[in-house]
């Protein structure tokens, strides 16, 4: 690790911490560069040990171990912050995909920089991403929600913002609490499309897609297993325009909204229908394509 590794043992001014990303379910997906670190530092940081001894007992590594979760985070970080006070370099090891992605590191992090303590990020893999691109779902521009809360009164709050959200959606999930989180969803947001991700990157990786009832339904006969990941496509008619749309200039832009508009006129649709319409498909708001309309309008009547 050319430029922030540091030899075990060599305890000289304050110690280094990294945050290293491990694999969502493939031992293989760890990184070289994770790996190098690991086999150098004087402790890992780990949120499960038995998971933890799981990998690193695979690549060779036994490094002592120190413990870090979320039950007395508080007096684990300061652990850690002395022992990177007198020199030791530490790597945290998360269970599963980025540290402080919906697992503990964020307060650390914090804590760090207020210490003047030097830390740098090793990434890899990532359940979120992986199942964003699997969904097939829109990717320029997407809202990472991790899990929600376990108050029904806060998460049916958080549900309604996934709802009415332009951006695709991206949901981790437990097994055990799957079939309640879609029952509200198809409460919620019955006709929106989803893909519910699980066992990424392991022998029985599944991709279902469908709507919330239909996905309650299927895992209702077929126990679910396994880490979830549920990726909300973007509402209808508010997702990220084509690259062409993108790529437009405004004169452009026009004349294929207008264009639209009168394909739908010829359709026997009403104007309140046809501005509805044209207003998804660009997408763009239907005040706009309704001054556009009424633009069409005036110069018929002329």
């Amino acid at each position: 690790m050319e430029g922030i590794s540091r030899k075990k043992g060599d305890n000289v001014g304050t110690g280094m911490f990294f945050f290293c990303a491990s694999p969502i379910g493939n031992l293989q997906d760890i990184t070289l560069r994770v790996l190098e670190c690991l086999k150098t530092v004087d402790y890992i940081a780990v949120e499960n040990g038995a998971r933890s001894r799981k990998l690193l007992s695979h690549y060779g590594i036994h490094a002592p171990l120190l413990s870090y979760r979320e039950a007395g985070r508080e007096k684990k970080e300061q652990r850690i912050i002395e022992h990177l006070q007198e020199g030791a370099s530490i790597a945290l090891l998360s269970d599963a995909g980025m540290p402080a992605i919906s697992d503990p590191g964020s307060s650390l992090a914090r804590r760090l920089h207020e210490n003047h303590i030097p830390f740098t990020v090793l990434p890899g893999p990532s359940a979120a991403l992986a199942a964003l691109l699997l969904s097939g779902y829109p990717t320029r521009r997407f809202v990472f929600w991790g899990f929600l809360s376990r108050r029904k009164k806060e998460r049916v709050r958080e549900l309604e913002q996934v709802g009415a959200e332009s951006k695709t959606g991206i949901i981790y999930e437990t097994p055990h609490r799957l079939l309640a989180a879609l029952g509200e969803m198809a409460a919620l947001m019955p006709e929106r499309e989803l893909a519910v991700c699980r066992e990424l990157t392991k022998h029985f990786e599944e991709v279902r897609h469908g709507v919330a009832q239909a996905l309650q339904e299927h895992f209702t006969q077929v126990k679910p297993r396994g880490e979830i990941t549920i990726v909300v496509s973007p509402q209808p008619g508010k997702g990220e325009p084509s690259e062409d749309l993108a790529n437009m200039s405004p004169a452009e832009m026009e004349e294929q909204v207008k264009g639209k508009l009168n394909e739908e006129l010829q359709q026997g649709n009403p104007p309140s229908r046809a501005v509805k319409h044209v207003a998804r498909a660009f997408p763009l708001s239907r005040s706009k394509v309704y001054a556009l309309l009424l633009k069409m309008q005036g110069r018929k009547d002329s």
